[in-house]
């Protein structure tokens, strides 16, 4: 069974439907907020955006932290959906090429949050971001091992390598302004580099 983040307070009891539909739309309004703005997003104008006063955000979340981690495991929740799908999929290059895409986005919300998280986390953040890294370097070894098994990667490259090249490529995107970095192009570089010779 997987670990997951301690994130909704009211965990454990059902949340009236009103009181649920509240909580999905302030985590999917956090997440925008957090990757637009950082970690440090004005909690007012989250409630702002979500439509609802924040007496309600507070309820749901009574602290930053708790919103943070809220956030951090809708992120996990998509990322280990992803990976199921992908695991699903017959075509081994297709899988290979969409998960280096896939990566990429994540990664790229992921730093946002992590960067600012790192500088001033709770005691219960520290873990969570662990477990976020740990997930996206699972799913990149499967496929990664999947890839070479299928003479789509060479066996001297390591997921590691790869993820770390990917990295590259989402900080990039987040340091620059917006439709500036040719992400396909650079992914498509990174293919042919760590394709086995002919």
């Amino acid at each position: 069974m997987r670990a997951t983040i301690a994130a909704n307070p009211t965990q454990g009891r059902k949340l009236r439907a009103d009181a649920q539909r509240n909580y999905d739309t302030l985590v999917a309004v956090a997440r925008q907020a957090f990757s637009e703005h950082g970690a440090n997003a004005s909690l007012d104008d989250i409630a702002k955006r979500a439509g609802v006063g924040p007496g309600t955000l507070y309820r749901h979340f009574p602290s930053r932290a708790d919103l943070h981690l809220a956030v951090l495991q809708d992120w996990r929740d998509e990322v280990e959906a992803e990976g199921r799908r992908l695991a699903a999929i017959e075509d081994d290059e297709q899988v290979l090429d969409e998960w280096l895409r896939r990566y990429v986005d994540y990664k790229n919300f992921f730093r946002g949050l992590h960067e600012a998280l790192l500088e001033d986390n709770t005691d219960e953040e520290r873990p969570a971001l662990n477990l976020c890294k740990e997930q996206l370097s699972g799913i990149s070894r499967d496929v990664i091992d999947r890839a070479k098994a299928a003479g789509l990667v060479r066996e001297d490259v390591d997921a590691k390598t790869v993820c770390q090249m990917l990295s590259g490529i989402a900080f990039l995107v987040d340091r620059s302004p917006a439709g500036t970095v040719d992400v396909e192009t650079q992914i498509k570089i990174i293919r042919a580099g760590i394709r086995p010779a002919a």
